[in-house]
């Protein structure tokens, strides 16, 4: 019986250890990316501290009147130590926004995005919290909550970023699935008949390279003590200022994509014939957040190397600016006279392998935490 007893055990134990090696084969290796990034091209001067905060932010969006609204990053769970995690930066003080009890609602939320038509948008991605996924949209007149919608179960369940369109009749989000298990998607969600599709599933645009992310020691930025790589798919989103081109790139992508709104829009188009449409602009850094400037170039955050880089329409790629003090370029925005914000998150300098957040004390002893700007 002892000796049945040993078998099974020992049959057990290289099942696990083969089951584990099996899945650091598959999904924990991962190559170095190339360091695409270069010489920054705009003086030092213009890259400067614009706001510094008692915990790390995660996104920021300017409004066409330029109001700047921004988050906390609710990876580092922030509804822990304070009330308010969504703001607007008014004569130079972080002002709760809206100032009213909705803010107990927004916990979680990931994206933020100010639209054309006076609306605050915010997405609270269910996945992490095995909830549905919710979106909404606040006046940024009268602080009311405008829009409230629940997504159908396990729809966008990893929503990240978003855009609206420019007569505000589509929201665009970008989910970015979960590592290499689940494939990132395109969600189109139709605002007035509260309809939504998801699309470019299982397309290579969407989904994470084979590359790992080096944080700022140089060590692989990997999950469950080494044996997961931290792969993302599409997280970076914007529109041109037409509304006809969606732009997206996922962190772990060597490659910027684009696609017109109006095939995501076209509901005759099967998947294959949509996943066509696509094309590649140009190279990129792994990224995190995008936006777009009045010519189509094209923004971008560099989680690598602590700056923002630009990739014209041409396909030139170059670095704006850099910091070696920068942990993680994060959300991207651009005021209506040009200036670019970037929130740096912090997120390989306090969370573990396992995701959990830090501690109050880490935090403090690791503030304060920054929204850049560079003058353009």
């Amino acid at each position: 019986m002892k000796k049945i007893l040993k078998w099974i055990l020992g049959l057990l134990l290289v099942s696990v250890v083969t089951f584990l090696i099996v899945i650091k084969l598959q999904y924990g290796m991962g190559l170095p990316y190339p360091d695409v990034s270069g010489k920054p091209v705009l003086a030092d001067s213009k890259l400067e501290s614009f706001i510094t905060l008692e915990l790390p932010p995660g996104m920021v969006s300017s409004a066409p009147d330029g109001r700047l609204f921004f988050s906390y990053h609710t990876m580092h769970k922030p509804e822990r130590f304070v009330e308010a995690t969504i703001f607007e930066w008014v004569d130079g003080k972080a002002v709760p926004f809206p100032d009213s009890p909705l803010q107990k609602q927004f916990a979680g939320a990931m994206g933020i995005n100010a639209d054309q038509h006076q609306r605050l948008w915010i997405v609270i991605p269910g996945g992490a919290n095995n909830t549905q996924t919710r979106l909404m949209a606040i006046s940024t007149k009268s602080g009311e909550l405008i829009v409230d919608h629940v997504f159908p179960p396990g729809v966008a369940l990893l929503a990240q970023d978003m855009r609206v369109s420019p007569e505000g009749n589509t929201v665009y989000l970008a989910d970015t699935g979960m590592l290499k298990f689940k494939s990132g998607a395109i969600i189109v969600f139709d605002i007035k008949n509260e309809t939504t599709r998801t699309l470019l599933l299982d397309h290579p645009s969407v989904n994470p390279q084979d590359w790992y992310i080096r944080k700022q020691d140089g060590s692989p930025n990997r999950l469950a003590f080494g044996l997961l790589n931290f792969a993302v798919g599409v997280d970076g989103i914007a529109l041109s200022r037409d509304g006809e081109w969606l732009y997206y790139g996922a962190i772990n992508n060597n490659s910027m994509f684009r696609i017109r709104t109006g095939d995501l829009l076209n509901t005759s188009l099967d998947a294959d014939a949509l996943g066509n449409k696509v094309e590649r602009v140009g190279p990129k850094p792994l990224s995190d957040g995008i936006e777009l400037d009045g010519d189509n170039n094209v923004v971008i955050t560099d989680v690598e190397n602590g700056g923002i880089a630009m990739l014209t329409p041409k396909g030139e790629l170059s670095t704006l600016a850099r910091s070696p003090g920068i942990n993680w370029s994060d959300s991207v925005t651009i005021a209506p006279n040009g200036d670019i914000y970037f929130t740096d998150s912090y997120l390989t300098g306090l969370m573990n392998s396992l995701l959990k957040p830090a501690d109050h004390d880490t935090i403090k002893q690791k503030a304060p935490y920054t929204i850049y700007r560079i003058k353009r």
